[in-house]
């Protein structure tokens, strides 16, 4: 009997997540990696039941987060770019939440010097640039690695008024935090522009990850992604969000130089179409 009570009490029981901050990109008017989420849960209702979904209040960089991650108790729940560190410890849903576009970058710059980025035609060119990049960011071993010199901070807030400053001459972004951090940030530095020439790809995939050991909340997550490939809101959600952006960015005129990343995962789905968006 009391082994029958146990088994109804977790059929019942809601699966809460609480998803971090910048993660919910909550200064957006409309969020993809929420939009996303609250449908691939709603999609794994029929299986798993009730489910509550929260946003943390606190404000970590990265380093801070995968600490209170991997306790589970204040965030259990992060869309990040990958890093070994992190599949490591976490548990990864290894789907691109946005069929892997965030691994395109586009630069912010002091758009007064932007003839000398539409000068160069190679990623040896472009070394003669310095680039701002964060301390705990796996884009940072990236960078280094493809030769790239590096002006660091601690903070996104940080790297900006460095750009403003002159400390380093381009400042890679994913395309919808570029044209967001741009118009929050011109008021402050007027000459802050979209560099409109070239494009760096970091195969580096955005992913959600479960912390404090929940295997449960990963695979309900992992079941309603895969419930929305299947039946083509995942390519729908994404064509809704990105496709504006991408058209203003001019994603698919720009020169596109190509960084390795000795630490992919071997397990990252690169064979898998669906998961990975392609300009053309």
């Amino acid at each position: 009997m009391l082994a029958l009570v146990g088994l109804q009490q977790y059929a019942w029981a809601t699966d809460v997540y609480t998803i971090d901050m910048n993660s919910s990109k909550s200064r957006f008017n409309n969020s993809h990696v929420m939009n996303l989420l609250k449908a691939a849960l709603e999609a794994s209702s029929s299986r798993y039941g009730a489910y509550e979904l929260k946003v943390s209040s606190l404000h970590m960089e990265r380093e801070r987060l995968l600490q209170e991650m991997l306790k589970g108790d204040s965030v259990n729940l992060s869309g990040q770019v990958t890093s070994a560190e992190w599949e490591s410890r976490l548990i990864p849903i290894r789907i691109p939440l946005d069929k892997g576009l965030s691994c395109y970058r586009i630069s912010l710059i002091d758009g007064r010097k932007q003839n000398l980025f539409s000068a160069v035609q190679t990623l040896d060119q472009l070394k003669q640039y310095s680039v701002g990049t964060g301390r705990q960011w796996s884009s940072s071993s990236i960078y280094r690695h493809a030769g790239l010199p590096l002006v660091e901070s601690n903070s996104t807030l940080g790297l900006h008024n460095m750009l403003a400053a002159g400390r380093f001459q381009y400042f890679p972004r994913a395309i919808d935090e570029a044209f967001y951090e741009q118009a929050a940030h011109v008021q402050e530095f007027p000459a802050l522009a979209v560099e409109r020439s070239f494009a760096l790809y970091i195969p580096a995939p955005r992913y959600f990850f479960i912390g404090g050991q929940q295997q449960r909340l990963a695979q309900r997550l992992e079941y309603g992604l895969q419930r929305l490939i299947a039946d083509g809101r995942y390519e729908q959600l994404f064509h809704q969000f990105y496709d504006g952006l991408i058209e203003q960015a001019g994603l698919r005129k720009r020169r596109i130089f190509r960084l390795d990343n000795p630490e992919l995962s071997p397990l990252t789905p690169l064979q898998v179409k669906a998961y990975w968006y392609v300009p053309d």
